[in-house]
């Protein structure tokens, strides 16, 4: 059965189009699409830094990004401040390997933060279920990795994260560095919701002291199950599917029912994310702010067949949103289409904070990418129908896709942006010219650091995971 066409605009029409509003087309006339620099012409020499995770958002369903329903007007406007990349993807297509290349700079066969038969955190542990799923463990982020929080706590920075998924709990290495990494209360179906990851980020940041911060933030909302308020819901309903059943719809409209309530997710975080925004600006601190937006990857919603997220590598779990605000309009704000990734977020946040790079990092800081763009997943094969472990290379407007078992995929984005066509089979020079070089480049990485003796995890953290689906 084909492969169902997406139902919002493609990022190569995306690009072409004036999504920014107002803000962003003046900002062209001083950068060019490719990511140019320009020079500062006001300077904060330690500026604040927000970074802000939108946990399984695609970047084609944000406003500002293209579409065409209005979920994200707070992103929106800050968008209009920022240095938008409208290419920008993943490094993998689940939380906790994407969030640890996010704090590393490293992509995942690197830092090794993955699920892992041999990992030492036994996820399973005292569940029910069958004798497979003993082997059911992740490998947590390395203590003997250096994170971006290492760098900025090192520095004199006041170090805060508040975050709201099960993949992000302290057991899971993510908290390194942090000198205050919030976790409380994460054992909901929906995770934290996002009005208290903001009142703590803003309880935090009036308790912080004098000295510049580094702040992390988690919203989780757009993750399933997909819940939001009922007022949210009812919004974004598709005006065919039957509000009354609004628990339980149909099977003829699931599709368009389970868009709606992940569009209704996205506005729900998004008013948090305004009221966040707002209250930096009240405690004045918002101008002198290095503001970073990003998504740790996307959600597929029926496209190739398939729901949610980890086990595959297409454009909708890796296409993500990234937007940066610069202090005080030192740089003014454009779109870029330069493909970058969350792996050069790092070095993007220390360059303009006058840091050196995280050691043995493999990102690189905008528009001075020079890495080849990778992701990777390793889904357990008692999980995910045992499908092997998945890389993808990027290679201008190619993308390859390698399966470690089964059919290996090969995709040109500019042509076919909903990865229908496989051209595997007519273009196999261009196959194995992609494939040496991403072989040749991963098995170059220098390899992840010891993870410690085999353990449980905490009862919180298997009911929170359990609770969310992964268990």
């Amino acid at each position: 059965m084909a492969a169902n066409k997406r139902i919002v605009p493609s990022r190569r029409s995306v690009r072409r189009r004036d999504f920014l509003k107002a803000g962003v087309r003046a900002g062209l006339a001083a950068w060019a699409v490719s990511g140019t620099r320009c020079a500062s012409t006001k300077r904060v020499d330690h500026p604040n830094v927000l970074l802000i995770t939108l946990d399984t958002t695609r970047a084609d369903r944000l406003s500002c990004y293209g579409y065409e329903r209005a979920t994200s007007p707070s992103l929106d406007r800050l968008a209009e401040e920022c240095m938008v990349y409208t290419s920008a993807v993943s490094s993998s297509s689940w939380t906790l390997p994407a969030h640890a290349t996010l704090f590393t700079g490293k992509f995942v066969a690197s830092h090794g933060a993955r699920y892992d038969p041999e990992g030492e955190l036994i996820l399973t542990r005292a569940i029910a279920g069958p004798e497979a799923w003993s082997n059911y463990r992740a490998r947590s982020l390395s203590p003997d990795e250096t994170t971006l929080a290492d760098v900025l706590t090192q520095s004199g920075y006041a170090t805060g994260a508040v975050v709201a998924g099960p993949w992000m709990k302290k057991v899971f290495g993510l908290s390194k560095g942090f000198q205050y990494y919030d976790d409380d209360g994460i054992t909901k179906l929906e995770g934290r919701r996002a009005p208290e990851v903001t009142d703590r980020a803003l309880e935090w940041l009036r308790d912080k002291g004098h000295r510049p911060y580094f702040l992390f933030l988690n919203y989780f909302d757009p993750h399933s199950p997909y819940a939001p308020p009922e007022d949210f819901g009812l919004e974004f309903l598709a005006a065919n599917v039957d509000a009354s059943r609004f628990t339980q719809p149909s099977e003829k409209n699931r599709r368009r029912y389970q868009n709606a309530m992940y569009d209704a997710e996205i506005a729900y975080m998004d008013r948090s994310i305004g009221a966040l925004l707002k209250g930096l600006r009240k405690l004045r601190v918002y101008d002198d702010t290095l503001v970073v937006v990003t998504a740790d990857h996307g959600e597929l919603l029926g496209e190739h067949e398939k729901w949610g997220h980890g086990a595959s590598l297409y454009e909708e779990e890796l296409h993500v949103p990234l937007f940066v605000k610069h202090p005080r309009g030192e740089i003014a704000p454009a779109a870029s289409d330069l493909r970058v990734q969350i792996t050069d977020v790092p070095a993007l946040i220390l360059e303009r904070i006058g840091l050196a790079g995280l050691p043995q990092a493999q990102g690189e800081c905008p528009p001075d990418v020079t890495h080849p763009v990778v992701a990777e997943v390793y889904p357990l094969p008692y999980f995910y129908e045992n499908i092997g472990s998945i890389q993808a290379l990027y290679d201008q407007s190619h993308k390859l896709v390698l399966h470690s078992r089964g059919e290996d995929m090969l995709f040109d984005l500019e042509g076919d942006p909903s990865e229908e066509h496989n051209l595997a089979e007519r273009e196999p020079e261009r196959v194995a010219r992609m494939s040496e070089t991403l072989a040749t480049y991963l098995a170059g990485l220098p390899k992840a650091g010891a993870a410690g003796p085999a353990r449980p995890i905490d009862e919180e953290t298997r009911e929170a995971l359990e609770g969310a689906g992964y268990l």
